[in-house]
């Protein structure tokens, strides 16, 4: 380690070994919080599987955040705590809860030919008789329609001779899909990018059911 004397004789690091110094520091920093990110990794991944869990963390990360950016706004100089409140902040607005998928292809297939359904579509979100909202599958045989949730239970079953009509409209930032039968009518809400796209396909493929061809006797 390169060292030098003062005008008092006393022996003192170069700023060059200094520079050296931080550097390793920083490196071995670097080294512990990409091993903790490692770990905490899967754990956090797991976490953001429980909706609610997961949310409340994101609370809690949130207001630290806006602590540490107001605490750093009052000393004036206290960069790294804006950084820091700044990281925290948008770390809990960004993160959100990890969507729920449905069940792997093979299952879906599987489920459809026990049913002996034709096709498969998105059913987008579906509210129950019960106020509960499901994310659906909308498995359409021969002569029925099935609302299917994401464990692929059947959450509601339609005859195809039931349905009067089906129809597509906007319903704000989302697309409503509208079944009305002779028992009910059946809202379904899509959202997100191809949300309009998804709803007209779903209604394309049950009215393309609704008006087969019929057999011509002779």
């Amino acid at each position: 380690m390169a060292r030098w004397c003062d005008t008092d004789g006393a022996m003192k690091d170069s700023p060059i070994s200094l520079l050296r110094i931080a550097a390793d520091r920083l490196r071995h920093g670097a080294l512990w919080v990409i091993f903790a990110l490692v770990l905490l990794i899967p754990k956090l991944n797991r976490l953001r599987r429980r909706r609610r869990a997961w949310n409340l963390v994101r609370i809690f990360v949130a207001l630290a955040g806006v602590a540490l950016l107001v605490l750093g706004l009052m000393r004036g100089h206290g960069i790294a705590l804006l950084v820091a409140g700044g990281l925290m902040f948008l770390f809990a607005l960004l993160l959100t809860a990890e969507r729920t998928e449905f069940s792997s292809a093979s299952s879906i297939d599987a489920r459809a030919r026990e049913l002996g359904v034709l096709i498969v579509v998105d059913g987008g979100s579906y509210t129950g008789a019960n106020g509960s909202r499901h994310r659906a599958k909308l498995f359409i045989g021969p002569d029925r329609l099935w609302v299917l949730g994401m464990a692929l239970q059947v959450l509601l079953e339609i005859p195809l001779r039931q349905i009067r009509t089906v129809s597509v409209e906007s319903a704000g930032a989302a697309w409503s899909f509208r079944v009305e039968s002779e028992q009910t009518t059946t809202e379904f809400i899509y959202e997100g990018s191809f949300a309009e796209h998804l709803a007209r396909v779903a209604e394309a493929t049950i009215r393309s059911r609704l008006h087969r061809k019929l057999p011509v006797l002779r």
